[in-house]
């Protein structure tokens, strides 16, 4: 009887615990409950943190590339296409390859080579 009793209050206690509410938990930082990189929240850059949107041609990613290094003082060089990213050179005012970046073609992240 003892085990059956034993057993019985640890499933109550299992459920009890798989019921709580994550977001209840979070801290300051947290964005609601879905971790510090702010989860479906809106950036600065795009959407919520990890959201893919594919890049299909060279067109789309010069025009990505152009509205990512907006505002700052640079332009958009040659881009080739190499496997599964696009390769594009990032100038300054003089013209001369400040960076080299790719743009991932499944999930359109963007990272420097340098």
């Amino acid at each position: 009887m003892k085990f059956v009793t034993k057993n019985i209050v640890f499933l109550l206690f299992v459920i009890s615990i798989a019921g709580f509410e994550p977001s209840a938990f979070a801290g300051p930082g947290d964005m609601g409950g879905h971790g510090p990189y702010g989860g479906y929240c809106e950036g600065p850059r795009w959407g919520w943190y990890g959201a893919r949107n594919p890049v299909t041609s060279v067109e789309e990613a010069r025009k990505r590339l152009e509205k990512y290094f907006e505002g700052q003082d640079v332009t958009i060089g040659a881009i080739s296409e190499q496997g599964m990213f696009f390769k594009a050179e990032v100038k300054n005012r003089e013209g001369k390859v400040t960076d080299q970046v790719i743009i991932h073609k499944m999930s359109g992240r963007i990272r420097s080579t340098f």
